[in-house]
């Protein structure tokens, strides 16, 4: 009984370690379900289970660019929405609450003992989901940081160069690190970037695809705020 209940605990930690590694170093998107969309965090297209809190909020953008609060439905280690409309676009926001980076890697716990820390801050992954094309998504829709489309994406087929800019709060960022491709299976290749753009993504294989970016805002110290930021849509050729 002893052993059991010990490695029951033992399991309880690994599983949340695990979890954490995974919300700092994964991306972030919403993927289409019945009815719906879960979302979504994940590597190269996989989901992985995460602490439904984090989710903070999903919104959805009819045809004339009117932004709509979405209910969000969450379980265990998932969350999801219904959509009964044919929005154009929806975005998400998740608190990835407070990281370290060490000398041994990315940890989510304070006790640190031994450890150098090189950076600690806060984590928030922001993502777009464009479900059929409207003319406004080729401006900012107001979340804190986004990748702006600046022509229809899923018209587009493999090999096709995508222009593309990154806003943070409103105004061109012009120091971040962006994905070369929006192939799925390769979203964590990130290129440094500098000036207003726009710049150029190849459009992967036919079907799902995600633009990955992410931005370091430093605080002072050792303390910076970290974003991660994902565009996706679909596709045919």
């Amino acid at each position: 009984m002893l052993l059991r209940t010990f490695l029951f605990v033992c399991l309880g930690i690994l599983s949340v370690i695990m979890v954490g590694s995974v919300s700092q170093a994964h991306d972030m998107w919403l993927e289409e379900s019945d009815n719906g969309y879960i979302v979504a965090l994940g590597h190269k297209g996989e989901i992985d289970p995460y602490e439904p809190e984090r989710v903070r909020q999903v919104v959805a953008y009819t045809m004339h660019g009117w932004a709509e609060e979405m209910r969000v439905d969450c379980r265990e280690d998932q969350c999801s929405i219904f959509a009964d409309e044919p929005f154009c676009a929806f975005t998400a926001v998740l608190d990835n609450k407070y990281w370290y980076e060490t000398t041994d890697g990315w940890k989510n716990q304070r006790d640190n003992a031994g450890l150098e820390i090189i950076e600690e801050g806060r984590s928030y992954k922001y993502t777009k989901h464009i479900a059929r094309w409207c003319d406004f998504l080729a401006k900012p829709l107001g979340q804190r940081i986004e990748i702006v489309p600046l022509k229809d994406p899923s018209s587009m087929k493999q090999g096709d160069r995508l222009p593309v800019k990154l806003f943070f709060e409103g105004k061109p960022l012009t120091n971040a690190r962006l994905s070369g491709s929006s192939n799925m299976k390769s979203t964590h290749s990130l290129k440094e970037i500098s000036g207003e753009g726009p710049f150029l993504v190849e459009v992967g294989p036919p079907g799902a695809q995600l633009i990955n970016a992410k931005y370091r805002m430093p605080v002072e110290g050792k303390q910076v705020v970290w974003f991660a930021v994902s565009m996706t849509f679909k596709t045919k050729k």
